[in-house]
């Protein structure tokens, strides 16, 4: 497919990198060093100009014929003004906006205004995972799987949980399945005989209901009452709203440095606004900050929220959730035992995947960039078609999650039959194509 990306700051050049390893992609930044950066690192096309220009616009849809456009400046505005006008040059490309502001968050073509087909928000996203992170009080990854109906959590197993021990078949449910565990940094996909062990991690899919209940059968060590989030960004106040909407009370607590930016967040209600700097030693005191039960670091600085994840951690927060932006970052907190941390390149990276996922079927990238979920089509080309689940082979590295069939998902059991037409949810981090296509056939993620 043929793709313009408008715009290559924080989510134009992550988008523009995912999407080149299977696309040919058309890069359009007015910054002459940015596009530089961009064409020296990426293997995409670039144009030097200002993408909001319509004759700039028009010209680049001449010479590169897209299919789909996505617009990603700075400028919420202006990227639905880009979507509304490609669609003049050409009504057929698929559009897509990248907005920051919830205002700007509009109907799309699927609700029945024309324009604009879909809205991707990076900030939206982050909170709404977040706000799962805070609410499930072991997971330390979420994921809500919309075209599925369905749930991946990453769940850390506590020093006193009741299943130490258990082996995995015994805790799967109809509307649950846990189908990878990590011991010591090695992942297993195989699971069933595997026995449970204290700080293991144990990658389930199931409903919203069946994963929260399988966080309070795992035990749950500090139930979280009092949630502390650092930083009055838009992350920070759709989070505080979500978690005072919730139907479990909490106490919530936003600090925001910014004394006036804090006046009018408090106008918001249903949570606390505390204005001050929340790096100052006497207010980390003197507000309890790391007594809380959650602290949420969610500033627009890398090193900010590292600095403060790290004091909690030594403070014995009983769960600290930060986000971060540049992606070395994620190895430093790792380092230092900070497991719930939330990537922006892999929420921009996940949705923009799932933009294009008729085309390259992988729905998400997991905690592992090279840990993927994607769909197999059982079809003619499929190995999988009239046969069943116990007759196949199936390598170590890899694993077949769920089908999904006639709107309903079904976890695998050693007598389920593949039909055409199932949609085959797999995990795999083994990225050799021989061997894939071996397992479902050489189409093996099926091209739409």
């Amino acid at each position: 497919m043929k793709i313009i990306v408008v715009g290559a700051g924080r989510v134009g050049f992550v988008a523009a990198k995912t999407l080149s390893e299977s696309h040919d992609v058309l890069v359009i930044e007015n910054d002459p060093e940015i596009a530089d950066t961009v064409k020296n690192r990426l293997n995409v096309s670039v144009l030097n100009a200002n993408g909001a220009n319509p004759s700039s616009l028009k010209k680049s849809f001449q010479e590169h014929q897209p299919s789909m456009i996505i617009s990603t400046i700075s400028k919420d505005d202006t990227n639905l003004f880009i979507c509304m006008m490609a669609k003049r040059y050409k009504p057929d490309i698929i559009t897509i906006a990248s907005v920051t502001d919830p205002d700007y968050i509009v109907e799309t073509s699927a609700e029945g205004v024309p324009g604009i087909d879909i809205i991707i928000s990076p900030e939206m996203i982050t909170a709404d995972k977040m706000f799962r992170l805070c609410t499930v009080e072991n997971a330390i990854d979420y994921e809500n799987l919309t075209s599925f109906d369905i749930k991946v959590a990453v769940m850390n197993v506590p020093d006193t949980s009741p299943l130490l021990g258990k082996v995995v078949l015994n805790l799967v449910k109809d509307d649950l399945t846990i189908f990878a565990a990590k011991h010591d940094d090695v992942l297993t996909f195989q699971v069933d005989t595997v026995e449970i062990h204290a700080g293991d991690s144990l990658y389930v899919m199931g409903t919203e209901e069946s994963i929260e209940r399988f966080n309070d059968d795992l035990g749950v060590e500090t139930t979280i009452r009092d949630i502390v989030i650092l930083g009055g960004t838009i992350v920070g106040r759709r989070l505080a709203m979500l978690l005072a909407q919730d139907k479990r009370k909490r106490f919530v607590r936003l600090f925001e440095k910014n004394l006036e930016r804090s006046r009018e967040i408090s106008k918001l209600g249903g949570f606390v606004t505390v204005g001050g700097d929340y790096t100052d030693p006497d207010i980390q005191r003197s507000e309890g900050i790391f007594k809380s039960d959650c602290m949420v670091s969610v500033s627009g600085q890398d090193d900010t929220n590292l600095l403060m994840c790290m004091t909690a951690h030594r403070n014995n927060t009983a769960k600290v959730v930060s986000r971060y932006f540049k992606k070395e970052y994620m190895d430093i907190f790792s380092f230092d035992g900070l497991q719930t941390i939330v990537g922006f390149d892999r929420i921009v990276s996940n949705e923009i995947g799932k933009c294009v996922m008729s085309e390259s079927k992988i729905l998400l990238r997991m905690r592992d960039q090279e840990e993927i979920l994607f769909i197999h089509d059982v079809n003619k080309y499929s190995k999988l078609q009239d046969r069943y689940y116990g007759d196949i082979k199936v390598p170590e590295r890899i694993r077949i999650v769920a089908i999904w069939r006639e709107g309903q998902i079904i976890y695998p059991k050693l007598h389920t039959f593949f039909r055409e037409g199932d949609k085959v949810l797999v995990f795999t981090n083994f990225t050799r194509d021989k061997e894939l296509a071996r397992i479902f056939g050489r189409n093996y993620i099926t091209e739409g």
